[in-house]
């Protein structure tokens, strides 16, 4: 299954359009209060939405789009 960037929940949203600027899960979790581990697992959640296996599949897909 392939998502688009406004099928997502939320709060996934707000930690895919954080990754497109290039922050890490450490810098993510600290704009949005939460956890690293919650945001690299919410980014796991993304990437396979997105039919891809790692961040940076991610950042490019989301660009063409």
């Amino acid at each position: 299954m392939e998502a688009r960037l406004a099928e997502l929940p939320a709060r996934e949203r707000e930690i895919a359009e954080l990754l497109l600027e290039g922050k890490s899960n450490s810098a993510i979790a600290e704009v949005l209060g939460i956890s690293a581990k919650t945001v690299a697992n919410r980014a796991t959640v993304i990437r396979q939405k997105f039919g891809v296996s790692s961040t940076a599949e991610l950042v490019r897909k989301m660009l063409g789009q």
